[in-house]
């Protein structure tokens, strides 16, 4: 008897060890599917899913960053969708520093406000509302130039002095601010459009390399070839700064999408499901 009950008692502690385990493979499994999934879904929607910002004052992201990288060359970059009036000075861009405001400044109405280091790139480019363009703002302390791109062509060119990036001040995404802090104290200068790969690299790019990014296109792949001079990264724009207000994530659809991967998106939360 004893025999037997301990030959049970074994077959039942295999099974249950079994059970056991393959609890255990599935849960691993699960768990890297997710991590794939995840590290799958930033790759692939990344770089076409846009930002849409409400037009209102309580819409905007901000930043204080170590501004070092940037001190002696900087470039700013963004496919921009402006939907206000082209009289609207929308600002989409702000860098101001203590006692320098206006150290960079860029609206969809690029003719009215592009600044860099507190020099007004003065031109007469009409932005058209509804339709996608690209703008890039490039300064290089040793070329001493602040150069405005539009559609991947430079508009405007201007000697820049002696002058180096000022620190210790904040960025703002989606609107106009007037001092160098974090405080929410905007000026009626929304922009309430749709922001899409904006990029800041920590050199002053090359009027080639413009000209490829906006030809290669808003959903080409042109952007990770310059990602060891990327300071902040559309990818973090997108998923690891704070949204405030009303900003939502708006799909681009590419050539070659699959539909690999479905999302179902709020501000805050993304879900990933596999289609079979």
């Amino acid at each position: 008897i004893n025999a037997e009950y301990g030959k049970q008692w074994y077959q039942r502690r295999v099974r249950g060890l079994s059970l056991l385990h393959s609890a255990q493979m599935l849960l691993s499994a699960l768990t890297l599917l997710i991590l794939g999934c995840s590290v799958e879904q930033t790759s692939a929607l990344a770089p076409t899913t846009a930002l849409s910002f409400r037009h209102d004052l309580q819409s905007y992201m901000m930043l204080q960053l170590d501004m070092e990288p940037v001190k002696e060359a900087i470039t700013v970059c963004s496919w921009v969708l402006k939907k206000t009036a082209d009289s609207v000075h929308d600002a989409w861009f702000t860098y101001n520093a203590p006692s320098r405001i206006h150290e960079i400044l860029i609206a969809g109405r690029i003719r009215g406000w592009a600044y860099m280091l507190q020099n007004h790139l003065e031109n007469n480019q009409a932005v058209p509302t509804g339709e996608w363009h690209h703008v890039c703002i490039a300064w290089g302390f040793q070329t001493k130039k602040n150069i405005l791109y539009f559609d991947g062509i430079a508009i405007k060119e201007e000697a820049s002095g002696d002058t180096k990036l000022t620190m210790g001040g904040t960025m703002a995404i989606g609107q106009y601010i007037k001092h160098a802090d974090k405080r929410a104290d905007f000026h009626n200068h929304a922009f309430g459009g749709e922001l899409l790969k904006m990029n800041i690299y920590k050199r002053q790019l090359t009027a080639e390399e413009v000209n490829e990014m906006f030809t290669s296109g808003m959903c080409s792949d042109f952007e990770d070839t310059l990602v060891a001079d990327a300071f902040l990264r559309w990818e973090t724009i997108l998923y690891a700064t704070e949204r405030h207000g009303t900003i939502t994530e708006v799909p681009i659809t590419c050539p070659g999408d699959t539909g690999m991967f479905s999302t179902t998106q709020t501000s805050t939360t993304r879900w990933c499901q596999l289609s079979y």
